[in-house]
């Protein structure tokens, strides 16, 4: 988010007359404001300069990384930070630059808004991340983002993927349930789907897969209340989620364990075990279950290395038409 430039000499308590730039009659004397009241009103404006703000995409937001030897069109894969991250560090961390040139996906990793402590965030759902209630609509942003993207010829249209790791896993299934046909499929890295399912209805339901640590202290794959605060709504269960992701995309049978993976290099194996929802009619839906790990366990390149291998399958599947 970008801030306004602004000076501090409008908080400045010394009259302009005193620098000699004036001659009327002094004004009478006042009371001067105590050091709490001039840190309430220093606050009070700061808030009113974060409300006012208008949520633009920050300058990674306009930046499009295309592979360098891209031939055809490419798929775009959309990575979303969560809450206090930003694109910049996410695309460092996971080194996606280097990927997106060996494996040959274009991508761009958007900052979300400034809330008043200072964190980036999305506004994704009751339960994350808009904590101080901010006016701001991320899906839109999102929407405009990739229409925007879309104009490069090298990328195609009906290969777009959000990944999200955290608040932008939540955001990410928002963005399944409100942008649908617009997206072929998402990513959520300990996330989670909506609080109301039954708000949810997008005009064709994208491949889901959420992946999860069963031992997440902090969207808990139990489901429960985000830092264990009971004033917001408490966020679904990981398996919740992708149930309610079967009813949607018409998965008529349970779920199967059909694989394993090794996500979290810290952890011994492939501790991964991915459970997948046959007999869908609209789409693919699955659960990648981390066994034993923590929030940032399935945030990692061989994350992305398998998330890739799970789009290639994808696209060498048709596209369902809307």
């Amino acid at each position: 988010m970008k801030r306004r430039g602004r000076s501090w000499a409008r908080f400045c308590l010394v009259p302009a007359c005193s620098l000699g730039a004036c001659h009327a009659d002094p004004p009478a004397e006042r009371a001067e404001p105590t050091a709490q009241q001039e840190a309430e009103a220093l606050i009070a404006q700061a808030r009113r300069d974060v409300q006012q703000e208008p949520a633009v995409p920050a300058a990674s937001a306009a930046t499009v990384e295309v592979p360098e030897n891209a031939t055809g069109s490419v798929p775009l894969i959309v990575f979303l930070h969560g809450l206090g991250g930003s694109g910049a560090e996410l695309s460092s961390g996971l080194h996606l630059k280097e990927l997106s040139d060996r494996l040959g996906f274009a991508f761009f990793a958007p900052d979300g808004m400034l809330d008043h402590s200072g964190r980036r965030f999305w506004n994704a759902s009751a339960s994350c991340c808009n904590f101080d209630q901010l006016s701001v609509d991320h899906v839109g942003l999102l929407r405009s983002w990739i229409q925007d993207a879309l104009k490069n010829p090298k990328l195609d249209p009906k290969r777009v993927y959000l990944v999200g790791y955290s608040n932008g896993g939540f955001l990410a299934h928002r963005a399944a349930c409100e942008l649908g046909s617009l997206l072929r499929g998402i990513f959520s890295i300990g996330g989670a789907g909506p609080n109301q399912p039954k708000t949810c209805h997008p005009d064709l339901v994208p491949n889901i897969v959420e992946i999860h640590a069963e031992d997440d202290a902090i969207v808990t794959f139990q489901g429960g209340y985000l830092f264990a605060d009971r004033r917001r709504p408490p966020h679904p269960s990981a398996e919740a989620t992708v149930r309610a992701w079967r009813k949607l995309a018409g998965c008529a049978e349970p779920a199967r364990a059909t694989g394993d993976l090794d996500l979290d290099p810290r952890i011994p194996g492939a501790e991964t075990q991915v459970w997948s929802y046959p007999g869908c009619t609209a789409s693919s839906v699955e659960l990648w279950r981390i066994r034993g790990g923590s929030h940032a366990s399935g945030l990692s390149r061989l994350s992305v290395l398998a998330i890739w291998e799970k789009i290639e399958a994808q696209n060498r599947a048709p596209a369902i038409a809307p």
